[in-house]
């Protein structure tokens, strides 16, 4: 539903999502972070940066070993794998074994079911994360509960910030529909060799404490509950995640 577009993304935004992320997550020296992402995918830089920064194991794999349901299960379980990010339709395939050493699910990439973050979150820590490229892979994310019927994308990581607001990107009420905006490090410097869709998404803050601050328009629908939390709607468009 479009053409492929190169992100410049700056070196602040990768490390404030490693750091970021390694608190979200509780990774530690001794996790095992499993790399499920191609490299052509942004998932792809958190399992590294995460991984690397926190002193951890990156588990790299052949993609064979990696087929959704009872091989990658089979595998999560061989390597003792204890943090894993899967897009809901693959973990919707994960058989629900006992994985003993397995302690942190990330979900990310599309809209994750109720029924799919109820059957993890019973058993283990389940994230919902969510962000585009654009801002350098992930803006918000929300630990579910086990019994919630709609699971949140949570809130901005750290040095993040999410508006919702309307077409005159004027600010929504609570409870109300409108288009997620996103600011703070992790915003790109903009589409290489781009300036037309450049200009087109990374649009001047107009809440900015100071001048030049900028915020990527997501096109995504949202919506901010009473707690702070943000509900992901879909698209404002016909793009397909």
């Amino acid at each position: 539903t479009g053409t492929p577009k190169g992100i410049a993304c700056h070196q602040r935004g990768l490390a404030n999502l490693a750091a970021a992320q390694i608190k979200a997550f509780d990774v530690k020296a001794d996790s095992r972070v499993l790399q499920f992402a191609s490299f052509g995918f942004d998932a792809s830089v958190s399992e590294v940066a995460v991984a690397l920064a926190a002193g951890a194991t990156l588990i790299l794999a052949k993609r064979e070993m990696l087929f959704p349901g009872d091989t990658l299960a089979q595998f999560l379980d061989s390597e003792r794998i204890s943090h894993v990010t899967l897009v809901p339709a693959v973990l919707a395939m994960l058989p629900c074994t006992t994985l003993p050493a397995l302690e942190t699910i990330v979900s990310a990439g599309e809209a994750c079911p109720g029924e799919l973050a109820d059957r993890w979150s019973n058993t283990r820590t389940f994230l919902n994360a969510y962000g585009p490229s654009e801002i350098t892979v992930c803006a918000t994310i929300g630990r579910c509960a086990h019994g919630d019927p709609q699971p949140s994308i949570g809130r901005p990581m750290a040095n993040m910030e999410v508006f919702v607001l309307d077409p005159g990107m004027r600010l929504v009420p609570v409870n109300t529909e409108g288009e997620l905006y996103v600011g703070g490090v992790g915003v790109a410097r903009g589409y290489l060799n781009n300036p037309v869709a450049t200009a087109e998404r990374f649009v001047p803050h107009p809440f900015a404490a100071t001048p030049g601050q900028r915020l990527y328009r997501t096109g995504d629908r949202a919506r901010l509950r009473k707690n702070g939390s943000l509900d992901f709607l879909g698209r404002a468009d016909t793009q397909v995640k």
